[in-house]
């Protein structure tokens, strides 16, 4: 293979990429509507990328032929997993599964007990600083929040979008890079608890088709 046949090669593959970011960004950000479910299943969107993942000829699909029909009953769930809170939510931000909040009770002890300064220690908050990170590291790849956006920054869908934006200019190194120090270190716990806590098969195997995808991201060399 010639050295420009290669290079195509590559750009190629990382439009593909890029797409497949931008295809789960849109799903994780809003529920899909119908005629968005029927492109899926009829064009096997998530089963390509699942093959493309996993380096696999099977032919089963991942996509129900019935999620278009159900696609009233796929935005209920997705406001039960992402939007209302609850037992069954799932917060799929950055600071939730990576940063602790740390406080200092100290105020609250009596003198009985000294100058104790005991730090409580609380997981799982959103905004903290990896928010403020990440949009930090937006602005430094050259990308403008959308003031009319309500997410915070480090939403998973905006993550995945990133992600998807790099790959659609060819910044294979700064994509690499992020997913390394951020995409990649929390992604693969909040997908298992989608996994968990969702009862449509829609997010279940939203769930498991992104971590595939994941994990073939992580083993490719930038």
């Amino acid at each position: 293979m010639s050295r420009v046949a290669s290079l195509d090669q590559q750009q190629a593959d990382t439009s593909v990429q890029a797409r497949a970011y931008l295809l789960f960004a849109r799903l994780f950000r809003e529920a899909p509507r119908r005629e968005l479910l029927r492109d899926i299943v009829q064009h096997r969107l998530l089963t390509l990328i699942e093959q493309r993942g996993e380096g696999s000829g099977s032919l089963d699909p991942a996509e129900d032929p019935q999620w278009p029909q159900q696609a009233e009953a796929i935005a209920v769930e997705y406001a039960r997993l992402f939007a209302v809170p609850g037992k069954q939510a799932v917060h799929p931000y950055e600071s939730v599964y990576r940063d602790t909040l740390s406080i200092d009770t100290s105020t609250a002890c009596s003198a009985y007990f000294g100058n104790q300064r005991p730090i409580i220690g609380l997981p799982g908050f959103i905004g903290g600083p990896s928010a403020s990170a990440i949009a930090r590291t937006y602005a430094e790849a050259g990308f403008e929040s959308d003031p009319a956006a309500h997410e915070l920054p480090d939403h998973l869908s905006i993550e995945l979008e990133f992600m998807g934006r790099l790959l659609e200019r060819g910044d294979v190194e700064h994509a690499t890079v992020f997913f390394q120090e951020h995409l990649g270190r929390w992604v693969f716990r909040c997908l298992t608890e989608i996994r968990q806590k969702a009862s449509s098969s829609f997010y279940r195997t939203l769930a498991e088709t992104l971590a595939v995808f994941l994990r073939c991201e992580q083993q490719t060399p930038a």
